[in-house]
């Protein structure tokens, strides 16, 4: 069933020793199914505080998933995202893979209705009793999470005015909260503060618009006694007709006046909310405590038809909502991302992120150091366009670009090594046989109010869940020894930059086990 941005969020809390399989085939049944389904495996980049990540996945999810296993009902990481998932009111549907004795299952799970998979009924029919549960009241839970995150986001920047609730989308958000049931999960307090402060707003804007529309008022009834005074005052000794004709165009003179002003008031006040929102972006630009990291895939680890054209997609769409001044860099991506798929119904590609705060690539900030690497890897007659569309966009954001083009294993050990530990604003990684700049220096940690851009465009695979980067002497021979793990590129960029961006455009040509890296498909 193709997914869409309607489709129902659904977050797998399971234990890793256990039930990493079963949770596997969950995500990828679900994925047919038409939900977005994801679990922390897949969605979490290597150095990342999980529990802040983890929170924010669980917080932007519809349902919560637990997989009952022995493992599971003993995991502290899985009683904390339990834990998680209650403080924010979110639905849990416990499934059993592994059936546990009742001593040993968790109190609360005892109030709540179980869905077996763990073999007394088939796999397709427990899906569809999970299906099932999943979509009731789909509408009302969609909203549960969508005004949590507006809330969260409203408190994380500050409580600005800008970001409440008004007009039909508070109207909408009232008739939400109060046609709550007993049966599903209930609005939390989070939901309950934004939207009486959405309300309080409103009531009090409301305000100042009734006594602005009172001060007319008395205005034009003052005018309009005085016209009639003027009128009874002259009427008898002058040309009446004439001087009422003058007095009645001054009135109307007046009426346009009033209306222009009223008007002028309406574009002071959109203005006005225009230019808070130009400095939030611009307050966000000059912040220096920016942390973090960022992983975007071109497609699914586990999808394997991506090919050129639709590597292009993903990347004419990135760098054009990249450069977008209004648009954050986790919205870009996501935005690139929904377009490249389209209604495709294959896994969709992994983006996580740990970064704290929005950055806006189309608004570069003035005194943060922005670093860029794009990589070009595959046969010696690749296709170079969409790393240069990557190099013309970081250029323009304000980048100090390098590449490396068609790298051996090797030379891009070296080359990313003498990047991340260069000092000099002149090095360069131009040609495959200059990728180390001369003068390099080791990193010595995390630099304050920085940003690094990684770019890899070529081939990838996986090996025991893990991406791999391939390059020009990469083999399925010696798959290992010959490509990069992109846990330890990432780590590589976590351990120099205080925020990082890392792509990967790629199309992904090794299925997971086998050893055959197919060069140029």
């Amino acid at each position: 069933m193709p997914k869409s941005d309607q489709s129902l969020k659904v977050f797998i809390s399971y234990a890793r020793r256990d039930g990493a399989a079963f949770a596997e085939d969950l995500v990828d049944a679900l994925d047919v199914a038409g939900f977005d389904a994801f679990l922390d495996r897949n969605d979490i980049a290597a150095g990342e505080d999980w529990e802040r990540r983890l929170e924010g996945l669980i917080a932007a999810a519809d349902t919560v998933v637990y997989v009952v296993t022995p493992g599971s009902v003993l995991s502290e990481r899985c009683g904390w995202e339990i834990r998680t998932a209650e403080s924010l009111n979110k639905r849990i549907v416990p499934v059993v893979a592994i059936e546990v004795p009742e001593a040993g299952t968790p109190a609360w799970l005892g109030r709540l209705n179980y869905i077996f998979f763990d073999g007394r009924q088939t796999f397709s029919r427990a899906l569809k009793q999970l299906s099932t549960a999943l979509t009731t009241d789909a509408t009302w839970i969609r909203e549960h999470t969508r005004i949590a995150e507006l809330a969260e986001r409203w408190i994380q920047r500050g409580r600005p005015d800008v970001l409440l609730l008004r007009g039909p989308e508070l109207e909408a958000a009232q008739q939400w909260i109060a046609g709550a049931s007993d049966t599903g999960p209930q609005p939390s307090d989070l939901h309950r503060s934004f939207i009486d402060a959405s309300a309080d707003h409103e009531q009090n804007q409301a305000a100042l618009e009734a006594e602005r529309l009172a001060a007319v008022g008395v205005e034009q009834t003052a005018k309009e006694e005085a016209l009639k005074r003027l009128s009874r005052r002259t009427a008898l000794g002058l040309a009446a007709s004439g001087i009422l004709a003058v007095a009645a165009i001054g009135f109307f003179g007046w009426s346009l006046n009033a209306e222009g002003r009223f008007r002028e008031a309406q574009r002071a006040a959109e203005m006005a909310q225009q230019n808070s929102i130009d400095a939030e972006i611009a307050g966000e630009a000059r912040r220096t405590d920016i942390t973090g990291q960022l992983v975007a895939y071109a497609t699914s680890r586990t999808d394997f038809r991506l090919g050129a054209a639709e590597r292009t997609e993903f990347t004419n769409s990135a760098v054009r909502h990249l450069l977008d001044p209004d648009t954050p860099l986790l919205t870009a991506f996501m935005q690139a991302q929904e377009e490249m798929r389209g209604d495709r119904t294959a896994p969709r590609p992994l983006l996580s992120t740990s970064i704290n705060g929005d950055i806006y690539l189309g608004r570069p900030s003035a005194n943060r150091k922005l670093e860029a690497l794009v990589v070009t890897a595959g046969t010696a007659d690749d296709d170079d366009t969409d790393a240069d569309a990557w190099e013309a966009m970081l250029r323009k954001a304000g980048f100090n670009v390098h590449r490396l083009l068609n790298p051996s294993s090797a030379q891009f050990a070296d080359g990313l090594g003498a990047f991340l530990g260069q000092r000099e604003v002149g090095a360069t990684f131009e040609g495959s046989e200059n990728v180390v700049p001369s003068g390099a220096r080791a990193a010595s940690g995390p630099e304050a109010n920085t940003l690094y851009f990684f770019v890899f465009v070529g081939e990838a695979g996986t090996l025991d869940g893990q991406t791999r980067l391939g390059f020009s002497d990469s083999t399925g021979d010696a798959f290992e020894a010959t490509t990069a793990g992109l846990d330890a590129v990432t780590q590589a960029f976590a351990a120099r930059a205080a925020a990082s961006v890392l792509v990967v455009d790629a199309a992904f040509t090794l299925e997971t086990g086998t050893a055959t890296l197919r060069r140029g498909s």
